[in-house]
């Protein structure tokens, strides 16, 4: 609640893919998702809440129209941070005491100055960050309650946009590279092609088909689901267009 977000010293695993694509262009570029010049176009600036009152529940509720942690993603598209928020059900996470609540949200623009605390996201402390939040919901009258009851972490995040920088073909590395015969790339910079990245299905699918590769056991990977060929998912999505219900 006292201190600002701090970046932190690039990870191993991003020093063990420079290492491996040295010298080697089946191994990808690792450039072209890391780096000082890739954070403008990729930082977020995230924020978890851990919450033991009722207040702030309550008038998302009513605010929604939706049970708290029953409702999707809510954008607050008109502030300056550009701020997300995702109210889990509850409990969200194992061993969390009876009568506390979970939540979550980032900043899409943390370079940008709050509307109420006048200061870049990213140099908010957590209580700054929960008080421009809950004052671009309007809750003021409870916003007081909510800050007593709430602890209100933030954490920088450099590269976590990264993998929807635009980039060319051959910048990821397959799943097992060109001539390996006991080396496979699992995770979100491996290629699979027609997948969506940022879920668990892709990880899983890369070591999937690593896996079925090199040791030439079980079955390989199903193809990877088309939903824009899937005359229900079309039809689906042309009555949300219609409003029919």
């Amino acid at each position: 609640m006292t201190e600002a977000p701090s970046p932190r010293a690039s990870g191993r695993a991003w020093a063990l893919w420079e290492r491996l694509a040295q010298g080697r262009t089946d191994f990808g570029n690792p450039d072209v998702f890391f780096g000082s010049a890739r954070i403008p176009d990729s930082l977020w600036v995230t924020f978890t809440v851990t919450d033991t009152g009722t207040e702030f529940s309550n008038q998302i509720a009513a605010l929604t129209g939706s049970e708290s942690g029953r409702g999707g993603l809510l954008t607050l598209k008109d502030s300056g941070w550009v701020l997300s928020l995702s109210v889990f059900h509850q409990p969200e996470i194992i061993g969390q005491p009876p009568g506390t609540t979970v939540w979550w949200g980032y900043g899409l623009y943390p370079d940008r100055n709050g509307d109420f605390v006048g200061k870049r996201m990213d140099q908010c402390t957590g209580a700054e960050i929960l008080e421009e939040t809950l004052r671009q919901l309007r809750f003021d009258k409870q916003l007081d309650a909510i800050m007593a009851s709430s602890i209100c972490v933030p954490c920088y995040m450099p590269y976590v946009n990264n993998i929807w920088l635009p980039r060319s073909r051959g910048n990821k590395p397959p799943p097992v590279p060109e001539g390996a015969t006991n080396l496979g790339l699992i995770g979100q910079y491996v290629e699979v092609p027609r997948e969506i990245a940022f879920t668990i299905e892709c990880s899983a699918r890369t070591a999937w088909e690593a896996i079925h590769r090199l040791l030439k056991r079980g079955p390989a990977p199903p193809p990877v689901y088309q939903g824009q060929y899937d005359p229900k998912a079309l039809f689906d999505t042309l009555k949300v267009f219609a409003g029919i219900g």
